[in-house]
């Protein structure tokens, strides 16, 4: 009886501490991991909404940089933290999907981590240098086709968006272009500035200010960019209007490691919903291109389950070998 009454006295003063403990999260600085480097797209969207996100949890939360692996080396540290809800990802949908998807990894674009919401979504566009004068992604491939090998594609990295774009792009128009993929936005930047590339293929507003600048040309996108806050390329042709039939963006969101407590998940969905609908993660967006879009956790593994059908189909059809 003794034994019992001490198990019960041990239970429920172990119920009752974890309780206390998930009253309190969070009650230090919580760590996003962008598996980037810093001046890509999607460590600038984590760098602007992360003032928001502090806000809205009451405490500090300190971006790091885990670049290497086309992003893969930071899933995987996120998979091994521990599941208290103190280490984060903010990376892109498509991104992680396009990781399992083309090559073997360690981790499953849906199920190794635990999605807790989307904050920012857009499609995925084509750039060109001005002094390479194209004015049309049409214009370009039918170049390419003529010259197949020639023509450069410039990547930020193998196997997500960017990479399904220029593919369906040489799959289903027979392209030629040759791709070259580089370690993440940042370094496509640098380069497509540079005149490096006949063209790019980048997560749009990347760039929108050398855009702006006419610097750059927008020729084609894999989504509608109609609510871009940048006017002049809001009816730009997409893939599916010149006869691509895909559609090719990217949400960032934030996972949170597998196996973290619902309640804590539940308190994480919370801040991401104030903060992604801040007048301040909102001014941001409106700077960069775009107003921000919020996804809750299951809204967000839908969207995950819809973009992994896609990535399967153009796998079959032109990556498979």
């Amino acid at each position: 009886m003794k034994k019992i009454l001490l198990s019960l006295s041990l239970m429920f003063f172990i119920t009752g501490f974890s309780q206390v403990v998930l009253a309190d999260y969070p009650d230090k600085a919580i760590r996003i991991i962008v598996p980037y480097k810093a001046g890509g797209g999607t460590d600038t969207i984590a760098r602007g909404f992360v003032g928001a996100f502090s806000k809205a949890a009451g405490v500090d939360v300190v971006v790091t940089n885990v670049n290497g692996g086309a992003g893969s080396k930071g899933v995987i540290q996120v998979m091994k933290a521990k599941p208290d809800g103190d280490t984060l990802i903010l990376t892109g949908s498509t991104d992680m999907i396009g990781l399992s998807t083309f090559r073997k990894m360690p981790f499953k674009s849906i199920g190794s981590l635990d999605p807790v919401g989307g904050i920012y979504t857009t499609p995925t566009y084509v750039l060109a240098h001005k002094d390479r004068g194209y004015t049309s992604l049409e214009e370009v491939i039918k170049k390419s086709k003529a010259n197949p090998g020639k023509l450069t594609a410039g990547i930020g990295g193998k196997f997500g968006a960017h990479d399904v774009l220029a593919n369906a792009i040489n799959g289903y128009k027979n392209a030629g272009f040759r791709i070259i993929a580089y370690d993440g936005g940042a370094s496509l930047k640098k380069a497509t500035i540079a005149n490096e590339v006949d063209i790019c293929i980048i997560h749009s507003p990347v760039l929108l200010n050398e855009v702006k600048a006419g610097l750059l040309n927008v020729i084609g996108t894999g989504g509608s960019l109609a609510k871009i806050t940048y006017p002049p390329i809001r009816g730009t042709k997409t893939l599916r209007e010149i006869g691509i039939p895909a559609d090719v963006g990217v949400t960032r969101g934030v996972w949170a490691p597998k196996g973290t407590s619902k309640d804590v998940i539940k308190k994480l969905e919370k801040f991401i919903e104030q903060a992604a609908n801040s007048a301040e993660f909102k001014k941001f967006g409106n700077n960069f291109g775009f107003a921000p879009k919020y996804y809750t956790s299951s809204q967000f593994l839908d969207l995950l389950n819809l973009e992994q059908g896609v990535y399967t189909d153009i796998k079959g059809k032109f990556m498979s070998k």
